[in-house]
């Protein structure tokens, strides 16, 4: 069966037909189903694999995220000290920080790290 992108439904076709429609996303003959009201798009019906594939996209995005954050707070840190420490001490005090901020945000539940144990 070729699969279609995308299927586009009035909510009151959706309303009357959802046990139907939801099956047809399930099956993949459809990606996703755009519903309409007064033909502006309100959501998406899609399959429980696209949405953990959404999940574990938008995921990776907040983690490159937060180590983008990371590494300029860093080089931020590194710069301020520059001349009062080792380059050593500024290394290791960064460093610091961000295991320490790495350890609060795996806390706080905003971000998953898995971290390398050598």
């Amino acid at each position: 069966m070729i699969q279609q992108q995308t299927k586009t439904l009035p909510a009151s076709e959706v309303k009357n037909n959802f046990g139907a429609i939801a099956s047809q996303v399930k099956k993949g003959e459809y990606k996703e189903v755009i519903v309409e009201n007064h033909g502006e798009p309100i959501v998406a019906i899609i399959g429980i694999e696209e949405l953990e594939e959404m999940k574990e996209f938008r995921e990776r995005e907040r983690q490159k995220n937060a180590l983008g954050k990371l590494r300029a707070l860093r080089t931020r840190i590194q710069t301020r000290i520059k001349g009062k420490l080792t380059e050593e001490e500024a290394d290791e005090i960064a460093a610091r920080f961000s295991r320490e901020l790495i350890d609060d945000l795996g806390k706080t539940g905003k971000v998953k790290f898995e971290r390398k144990t050598p």
